[in-house]
């Protein structure tokens, strides 16, 4: 019964995602573009210097900040405890939450209908598309933060990792909606 299940979810691309990469290349090109026009306006060489160490400094920083946008969440599942991790760039991890599953009171596919009903204080996104009929939430209520829930998508290995652990009043609920 305490088996470990483990998923990596890839945060989807969209039209924001081009939009922060265009605006990176641009400043990585126009900054130290700018000091060299700068030195060949006003001759004064040493802006140039600086441009030419810009030009290095910067194709970093762009290569730095665009792999920085790459970004997976992954799903722990382990004895009845949830963990979802953030992992940027395959180089730093964030701990988003660690919940126990024996709290959920809600657990349904995601709808704007279902989400709009219940008032959260605190909302947990991660999963590969934000409203995404394929996602899943979970809801509990936390004594520090309140009504919480968690929008994500695991895989079927994990939800049947998961189904054991729910309440006998959530499970009742889940059969007769059938949703699980």
């Amino acid at each position: 019964m305490n088996e470990l299940y483990e998923q990596v979810v890839p945060k989807a691309k969209g039209a924001k995602y081009g939009l922060k990469i265009a605006v990176i290349l641009l400043s990585a090109v126009g900054i130290p573009l700018t000091f060299i026009i700068i030195a060949l306006i006003t001759r004064i060489a040493y802006l140039a210097i600086i441009g030419m160490f810009l030009i290095l400094f910067c194709a970093y920083g762009a290569w730095w900040f665009i792999t920085s946008l790459r970004v997976e969440f992954e799903y722990s599942f382990l004895s009845s405890i949830l963990r979802v991790d953030k992992v940027i760039a395959k180089r730093r991890r964030r701990k988003i939450l660690k919940v126990d599953v024996k709290k959920f009171d809600d657990f349904f596919r995601y709808s704007d209908e279902k989400m709009g009903a219940t008032h959260y204080n605190k909302v947990y996104r991660a999963a590969t598309h934000e409203f995404s009929e394929e996602n899943w939430v979970a809801s509990w209520h936390d004594e520090a933060k309140g009504r919480c829930a968690l929008i994500f998508c695991p895989n079927e290995k994990v939800l049947e990792g998961m189904k054991p652990f729910f309440t006998a009043e959530l499970r009742k609920k889940l059969f007769l909606s059938k949703e699980l």
